[in-house]
């Protein structure tokens, strides 16, 4: 798609602008003639210890000039082959992706290797001048030499990058998420399994809980049952609170998730001038939690879920969701139009005409931005 395209090219632009070769990326004018050099240079970027995608530029100079390439270049599809057909210690086998962008209008090829916790990767079958159990990695701009293993404690962070022990507790607990078997549920909390001092705890304000005012949002008349209730959550570690998060339950509490959050599409320089929307962005932590929260087995949940994504966008990186609105910004005319024609939520009825005439709008907004998010995916996916 475009917009990732787009973010691509800011992120090599950025490495080349640098001028130097670091333990993320490494420049190259041409591919490696051998197979085995590019099997190496991509061993050593995967047993890295920090927690960020890996980069072979191609295309760029010694001196950090963008020449494109003149010579015989390779398949993604060809380098996957290869790894897999290696014997890999516990077969964990390097994941890659590659990608061709434009700059000054040369073709720059970039070989992306994904970050993994699943480190140390190392052959347990000599392949090339690659030893069978030695250990290669990269520090700063410089590779492990193919007849050496990587210094004791280099394997030894790798070692703790495994584990998790490289990374914070807030992190560990936001990456322990993505797999629910690591926590156990009691009533209303959640704790880690492996490391009980690692609490999801929820609870109710006190002060909200005493308000008798009305409690909703535009997207509680989404669901079946509006009666919406809020609460806060705690991310703890040895009882300090790491992160907090305010969570509604919709749907007379069939489905409790973390509030989306605003998003604001301005069309002039007045502040009454914009289009509001709710949204989750995959990748960050309010989706990790959410994924974690929402239940898809479950019937009840399923369909709530369902019916709240009718009106809340979810965007597939932060950057879809910057480009997405310069889209809608262009196609202002066309949202508006559409929007005037829209009667999906015009049915629902609240306490008050105003809430009423609100609330219809905004749940006819993510309705129509939600259709036109769809139509934006599939025009820029084919270019």
């Amino acid at each position: 798609m475009v917009y990732k395209e787009y973010e691509l090219e800011k992120r090599i632009e950025y490495f080349i602008n640098q001028k130097c070769e670091t333990e993320q990326w490494d420049f190259k004018q041409e591919w490696h003639e051998k197979t085995e050099d590019l099997i190496k240079d991509i061993v050593c970027f995967t047993n890295t210890v920090h927690d960020r995608d890996c980069y072979i530029i191609f295309g760029v100079s010694d001196d950090y000039q963008i020449v494109g390439m003149s010579k015989t270049r390779r398949k993604q599809a060809d380098i996957i082959d290869t790894l897999n057909n290696l014997h890999f210690a516990g077969d964990i086998v390097p994941q890659i992706e590659l990608q061709t962008i434009f700059l000054i209008g040369k073709e720059i090829d970039v070989l992306i290797i994904k970050n993994t916790d699943l480190t140390p990767i190392y052959l347990k079958k000599q392949y090339g001048r690659m030893k069978a159990g030695c250990i290669y990695t990269r520090i700063q701009d410089k590779n492990t030499p193919n007849d050496g293993n990587a210094e004791y404690y280099e394997i030894e962070m790798l070692w703790k990058k495994r584990l998790g022990l490289t990374k914070s507790p807030l992190e560990f607990i936001y990456d322990s998420m993505e797999n629910k078997l690591n926590w156990k549920e009691y009533e209303e909390d959640w704790y880690h399994i492996y490391k009980p001092e690692y609490v999801i705890h929820t609870y109710c304000d006190d002060e909200e809980y005493t308000d008798h005012r009305r409690r909703d949002e535009f997207y509680s008349y989404s669901q079946v049952n509006e009666a919406t209730s809020f609460m806060l959550l705690d991310i703890i570690a040895n009882r300090t609170v790491l992160k907090g998060y305010q969570i509604v339950c919709l749907d007379s509490g069939r489905l409790t998730i973390p509030v989306p959050e605003w998003g604001f599409i301005k069309q002039g320089y007045h502040s009454y001038d914009k289009i509001s929307y709710k949204y989750y962005s995959k990748g960050t932590k309010r989706y990790t939690l959410l994924k974690f929260m929402y239940d898809p087995d479950n019937g009840e949940e399923r369909y709530a879920y369902s019916n709240l994504m009718n009106v809340v966008l979810i965007f597939d990186s932060e950057d879809e969701r910057l480009a997405f609105e310069d889209y809608i910004t262009y196609n202002y005319e066309d949202f508006k139009d559409r929007l005037s024609k829209t009667e999906r939520y015009d049915h629902i009825k609240t306490d008050s005409d105003r809430r009423t005439e609100v609330y219809r709008e905004e749940l006819n907004t993510g309705f129509v931005l939600n259709e036109m998010l769809a139509e934006y995916r599939k025009e820029y996916s084919n270019l």
